[in-house]
């Protein structure tokens, strides 16, 4: 294993906050990832990145920027532990009174840093921006909201029952439940006090279980309306057979494991919690991922996560049946794509807050 450093001795009491990446074969993107956060840094930024043992030229990428950036900490593991262990690491590595999760292929919008150092001068647990979904080219599509659209800045107090539950019941997409790394920045010693969970490695969701356990016991999060994001989203590497029944229950398992490690004693919390999956994956997904299901046993394995998480029974039989017509189902999730790709489109849908 390999740390690279331009950092000077007393620099780390002036870190405001960290800029924690991983990253594994990312040659393409992480220079962009990287010149959107130095162009903006000043000396109380730091970058930290933390390489599952990449097979490209992400190091040599990485070395150039640690030319133009002394506060760039690089790490590069001698094995792919996976995205749980190499978050955890950056975490660990970093310095900063905050830690910004970052994914190595989106940027940070011009002002992203400074609207963030302000606003972590009210020293809540964590923040949390929107995103704009931009094509692999990051030319921006559409403005994404985790909350609904008539929700501005808010503060809400996750450790209040009332409140965790007003806002899953705001919340239309899982990025409000800390599945979107880009958009959180959570205070480090907070962190600190629950460390790495074993449990949930492998599961994508370790961070996200770590930032749940924040509620137990202190979380006020800072929700911020302003997309600071820009979220290279364009990827179809899901759209194959098998792949996107597995990305779905990726989320499914996750979010079923997290609701029984943090509300299994209270329905009414674990229920608002798991209705959130709901809104973010809505019955028209549904029939898009039942129709790469073949196999009686797979459906009964995929409709038991379904309702477990709290799909209608019904609907879930209705979405099955319309998914055997695959090529009507084919052509509409092509159609849905050039649509909101439409300039015209990402217009009115960015004026309608359409997710």
């Amino acid at each position: 294993m390999q740390t690279e450093t331009n950092e000077t001795e007393n620099s780390s009491s002036k870190i405001k906050i960290s800029v924690c990446i991983t990253t594994r074969n990312r040659d393409r993107f992480i220079g962009e990832s990287l010149e959107s956060v130095i162009s903006q840094a000043n000396d109380n930024i730091e970058i930290v990145v933390v390489d599952g043992a990449s097979t490209d030229d992400t190091t040599e990428v990485i070395r150039k920027y640690q030319q133009k950036f002394r506060n760039l900490i690089y790490y590069r593991g001698e094995e792919n532990f996976g995205v749980d262990k190499d978050m955890a690491k950056c975490i660990e590595l970093s310095r900063g009174e905050y830690c910004w999760l970052f994914s190595d292929d989106d940027m940070l919008k011009p002002g992203a840093i400074n609207r963030i150092l302000k606003e972590i001068e009210s020293k809540y647990e964590i923040y949390l921006c929107n995103v704009t979904a931009c094509s692999l080219q990051m030319q921006p599509i559409y403005d994404r909201f985790w909350l609904s659209a008539d929700v501005k800045d808010r503060v809400f107090n996750l450790h209040n029952k009332n409140e965790l539950i007003e806002y899953c019941n705001k919340a239309n997409s899982i990025g409000a439940l800390f599945s979107f790394w880009s958009s959180i920045v959570l205070r480090r010693e907070e962190w600190n006090k629950t460390g790495f969970l074993d449990e949930f490695d492998g599961s994508a969701y370790e961070s996200a279980s770590v930032l749940l356990s924040f509620i137990k016991r202190k979380c006020r999060l800072k929700y911020i309306r302003n997309s600071l994001i820009l979220w290279r989203n364009d990827n179809e590497s899901f759209q194959n057979e098998g792949g996107l029944v597995k990305r779905f229950l990726l989320d499914f398992d996750g979010y079923l494991q997290l609701a029984d490690k943090y509300f299994s004693d209270d329905k009414d919390e674990r229920n608002a919690f798991l209705r959130v999956m709901t809104r973010e994956h809505p019955w028209y997904t549904i029939i898009n991922v039942t129709s790469f299901i073949d196999s009686p046993e797979e459906w009964r394995m995929f409709k038991d996560k379904l309702l477990k998480v709290g799909y209608n029974h019904g609907m879930v039989d209705i979405c099955y049946v319309l998914g055997r017509y695959k090529n009507l189902v084919s052509l509409a999730v092509k159609m849905k794509r050039k649509i909101v790709k439409s300039p015209t489109i990402r217009k009115i849908a960015s004026l309608l807050s359409w997710k």
